[in-house]
C-alpha cells in the first residue's frame, strides 16, 4: 500500500479556508417581529380621546369591504420609542372582534426605525410579515368579506413590488363598522408613541363608497391625560390626515 501523499502549501491553504468558512456565523434569513398587541377600540375609548386609536370609522350599515391608502411616515425617534400603526379593518368601534391588515412603525429603544406589516384577526395575535417597507413608499390596503365568515385581506406596497393576501375566517363577527386607523400599540396599558410627523390617507371606502357617505361618520384622537397627541384632519371623500403634535 502506498503511504498517503503529504498536503501541498495549496491543499493546507484550502483546507484552512474551508475551516474558517464553516466556523463562520451562517447569515440569518429575515425574521418576523414579536407580535405586539393591537386594541380593539371599544375597550379604551373616552369622551375626548382615545389611548390607543386615532382616526376615522363609519357605523351605522353592515360593512363589507374597508379600503385604505397611505404613504409611510419617517419616524423622528429622537424624543421617544414606541410603535405606531396604519390600518384598515371592520368591525372594532363597537363590537370585540376586529379584522384588520396593516403596518407598524417602530422607533426601538436605540432609536433605529423598523417598518413591519401584519394582518390580524383580533382578538387572535398579529401574524407579521417580512417583506421590505421604507419611508417614502405607498401602501394599500383592503378587507373584504361576503357575509359568510370568510375574510380577505391584502396589503401592497407598490413601490416595493409585493403584495400579500390572507383568507382568513371568523365565525359571529358583527360587521357594523368600518375603519382606517392610526394606533398606538404595545403591551403596557397605555403605550408610548413615536412622532411620525404626518400620515395621509386616500382611497379610503367603506362598502365601495367614500367614508363621507358610507354611514355615520365618527373621529377619534389619540390622547394621553387629556392632552391630544394627534389631530385628524377633515375627511373629504375619501381623504384625510392625521397629525401628530406632540413628542
Amino acid at each position: 500500500m502506498r503511504p498517503p501523499a503529504l498536503p501541498t502549501v495549496a491543499a493546507l491553504a484550502l483546507a484552512s479556508a474551508l475551516t474558517a468558512l464553516a466556523a463562520a456565523p451562517a447569515t440569518a434569513a429575515p425574521v418576523a417581529p414579536a407580535a405586539a398587541p393591537h386594541l380593539n377600540h371599544h375597550l379604551d375609548r373616552h369622551a375626548s380621546g382615545n389611548d390607543n386609536w386615532g382616526g376615522y370609522a363609519v357605523t351605522g350599515g353592515t360593512y363589507h369591504s374597508v379600503t385604505g391608502d397611505w404613504t409611510v411616515p419617517a419616524l423622528d425617534c429622537s424624543a421617544t420609542a414606541g410603535d405606531i400603526s396604519f390600518w384598515s379593518g371592520l368591525d372594532g368601534w363597537t363590537s370585540s372582534s376586529v379584522e384588520q391588515i396593516g403596518l407598524d412603525a417602530v422607533c426601538t429603544k436605540n432609536r433605529t426605525v423598523q417598518y413591519n406589516p401584519w394582518v390580524e384577526m383580533y382578538p387572535a395575535n398579529s401574524i407579521y410579515f417580512t417583506e421590505t417597507v421604507k419611508a417614502g413608499d405607498t401602501m394599500t390596503s383592503s378587507v373584504t368579506t361576503s357575509g359568510n365568515g370568510t375574510f380577505t385581506l391584502t396589503l401592497a406596497d407598490p413601490t416595493q413590488g409585493w403584495t400579500k393576501t390572507y383568507t382568513k375566517s371568523a365565525a359571529g363577527v358583527a360587521l357594523s363598522s368600518a375603519e382606517v386607523i392610526v394606533e398606538a400599540i404595545g403591551s403596557r396599558t397605555i403605550p408610548p408613541c413615536p412622532d411620525f410627523h404626518q400620515v395621509q390617507f386616500t382611497d379610503v371606502t367603506a362598502n365601495g363608497q367614500s367614508f363621507a357617505t358610507a354611514g355615520t361618520v365618527s373621529t377619534t384622537n389619540l390622547e394621553r391625560s387629556g392632552v391630544l397627541l394627534t389631530q385628524d384632519g377633515p375627511l373629504t371623500g375619501t381623504t384625510f390626515p392625521v397629525t401628530w403634535l406632540h413628542a
